[in-house]
């Protein structure tokens, strides 16, 4: 299945799960117990400002944020009513998310005096385990905080937030806040598109530490996603209007960074999956299209969008992208320049130049699973040359130095056995 068909199938199935989530969730709030009214909701918006900094939270870290909020849940609970918690409060849910999560610190730790080699793939690993963990907090978290808010509101009484006295109440921002916080249609789509924007910015993290080769770069952005998070769980504590302030702005830089925390995500989630599954192309897979990422911005394309390199009807190489994956197919047209083909360590790449013996300037980041097939699809594409990779021709180097060095070594012994015999 490719990216586009997968994205429809995924958008539709997350529509129709959050679709039954919502109906659950409403079914089941009329059974619920009355809400208690706490002395901080007498100030108006304070319930919506606490979930507005509980949805952020979750996105930054899904899994940490659902497991801390189960557990906090529950242990503020009194023991007759835990029964009627949602789910991600069951102790076994959330434990087994603290365990999760131990692991993932565990290997942190351990994983910072190992090799590239061996601490990669579980750095993959995680950044799927944030996709799934997402995943389940977008359709089964989000929308019961969504439903809550509500229902806290509605709930709250009437003469403690007296805004037809204030004037506050015939203003038309204040009605339409008033009537999408009390509409679950409305609340619920508005949270998960917060989450999602603010999902994708900190997944951005997670993939950049996959993809970083530095265990010191590892550790920074680690302690930054550590740092958001107590950043909004700092501030809320302070006042629930601060804490809405701090998950406002994330929200918003989330929303001004979508396409490219979207077109970061989308790279490592397939870079990884080859890398993790070890993925090979066979001769046959070419007669669809060599799939890549832009490796700079071409005919006012961004960076790293997916595109797929393919002959046109007249045979000629072109690249074909779709906008979100989902909106109709463009093309981008290639300025006529001769192709290199270079081999990598991890993936070929394609890389073009505009003259006889000028460098070469990269353009397309080919998926691992096309390594070893790099002359065939030079051939198939009409490439003048294949070259090695930078790093590729480091390591030759180095390989062949020390075979230089051991095979002088080797020599010399030889010679003083031969002048002593």
């Amino acid at each position: 299945m490719n990216a586009p068909h997968f994205l429809r199938l995924l958008a539709l199935m997350l529509f129709f799960t959050s679709s039954a989530s919502l109906l659950a969730a409403a079914d089941s709030a009329k059974d619920a117990t009355p809400v208690k009214v706490r002395p901080s909701m007498l100030l108006p918006g304070v319930s919506l400002s606490e979930g507005i900094s509980e949805i952020t939270g979750v996105a930054i870290s899904p899994l940490l944020g659902v497991s801390a909020m189960g557990a906090w849940t529950y242990y503020q609970t009194e023991s007759q009513l835990r029964h009627r918690l949602p789910w991600y409060c069951n102790p076994w849910v959330w434990g087994t998310g603290m365990a999760l999560i131990a692991v993932c610190l565990l290997k942190d730790f351990l994983g910072a005096a190992a090799p590239p080699l061996v601490k990669k793939p579980l750095d993959f690993a995680e950044l799927f385990e944030d996709k799934l963990s997402a995943l389940v907090a977008s359709v089964g978290f989000v929308p019961l905080v969504a439903l809550a808010i509500a229902q806290t509101q509605e709930k709250a009484p009437q003469t403690a937030v007296d805004l037809n006295g204030s004037g506050l109440a015939v203003m038309p921002l204040a009605g339409i806040i008033d009537f999408g916080v009390h509409t679950p249609w409305v609340s619920i789509p508005v949270a998960m598109v917060a989450f999602v924007v603010v999902w994708l910015s900190s997944h951005t993290l997670n993939v950049l530490i996959a993809l970083s080769p530095f265990g010191i770069v590892d550790a920074g952005l680690k302690l930054a996603k550590l740092g958001l998070i107590g950043l909004v769980a700092g501030s809320t504590i302070v006042h629930p209007y601060a804490g809405a302030v701090v998950s406002l702005v994330l929200i918003l830089i989330g929303l001004l960074l979508a396409g490219w925390s979207f077109r970061l995500s989308l790279f490592g989630m397939l870079m990884g999956g080859d890398f993790l599954l070890n993925k090979r192309a066979t001769t046959a897979d070419l007669e669809s299209g060599v799939r890549g990422f832009l490796a700079r911005r071409m005919e006012g394309v961004p960076v790293r969008t997916l595109v797929k390199w393919q002959c046109d009807p007249e045979g000629r190489p072109a690249l074909s992208y779709r906008p979100w994956l989902v909106l109709p197919e463009r093309r981008i047209v290639t300025p006529p320049s001769e192709m290199v083909l270079r081999k990598g360590l991890l993936n070929p790449s394609l890389a073009h130049r505009a003259e006889r013996d000028a460098p070469v300037r990269s353009s397309l980041i080919l998926l691992p699973r096309y390594r070893r097939l790099e002359e065939v699809i030079a051939q198939r594409f009409g490439c003048q040359e294949i070259v090695d990779g930078t790093l590729l021709r480091g390591l030759k180097a180095m390989r062949q130095w020390l075979v230089e060095m051991l095979s002088a070594g080797k020599n010399l012994v030889e010679s003083r056995r031969s002048e002593n015999a």
